[in-house]
């Protein structure tokens, strides 16, 4: 799921923007897990700035080998274990501080968070890279409790993706339509952040074409709207 990644002669990992980002929100000390590790290198990464301990998951056997061939390689077995498990099944007994899920579908890892009931602990922090269906997460995340407590938006080849921070408040919430579409995005007016809510208008005017079409004109004018309201609320006037 992560990818993007490789190793050098010198044993050390680069990462691409979007988990450089995903990265660099996981505390110091953390004890982690990065869920859909693919070939374990952001694992290592965060080791190697100072994580004590972690665990690199996946639902598939293949990129666990990979990951422990990897991890191995790094001589970081005694620090990072492979687990074999279907998102955070199983994980609740390992003491996480800190847990990392990149490059899924928003709707897929809001149904992981949501079979993880362990998460509703103030002192576990989300890091959440969705690669698509931000709105999805956005809402699972309000309205199960959690806050969203950063949120920036990162370039990463053609594509700009959103990185998510969020941990258990226990206040539950429903977002308005700009909520869910914008998250805080829309206080955040760096280029990647003012292309991403352009992209997402566009994305939605586009939605709002097809319901015309489909004749569900109140559903369509609804979508339409917001897509007008993000796309003057990130033009670079709006920002300054």
């Amino acid at each position: 799921m992560t990818g993007g990644i490789f190793l050098s002669q010198k044993r050390t990992a680069k990462l691409d923007p979007r988990l450089e980002k995903t990265a660099s929100f996981v505390r110091p000390d953390a004890i982690f897990a990065d869920i859909g590790c693919d070939h374990g290198y952001l694992a290592i990464e965060l080791i190697r700035r100072g994580a004590v301990r972690g665990y690199a998951c996946d639902i598939s056997a293949g990129p666990l080998q990979s990951a422990q061939r990897n991890i191995e390689q790094a001589g970081l077995s005694s620090q990072i274990q492979t687990v074999l498990t279907d998102g955070l099944q199983g994980l609740e007994q390992y003491g996480l501080t800190d847990i990392t899920i990149a490059g899924m579908g928003g709707e897929v890892i809001a149904g992981i968070l949501q079979k993880a009931p362990f998460l509703k602990n103030p002192s576990i922090r989300l890091i959440l890279q969705p690669q698509s269906r931000e709105f999805i997460l956005r809402r699972f995340l309000a309205e199960n409790g959690f806050a969203l407590l950063r949120e920036e938006a990162v370039r990463s080849g053609r594509y700009v993706y959103t990185v998510m921070v969020a941990e258990y408040a226990g206040v539950i919430h429903q977002l308005s339509p700009l909520e869910s579409y914008c998250g805080l995005l829309i206080h955040c007016h760096t280029p990647e952040a003012c292309e991403k809510l352009q992209r997402t208008a566009g994305f939605l005017k586009e939605t709002a074409d097809g319901l015309f079409h489909r004749g569900k004109p109140e559903e369509a004018q609804e979508l339409l709207d917001i897509s007008q309201q993000i796309a003057e609320l990130s033009t670079p006037s709006s920002s300054t």
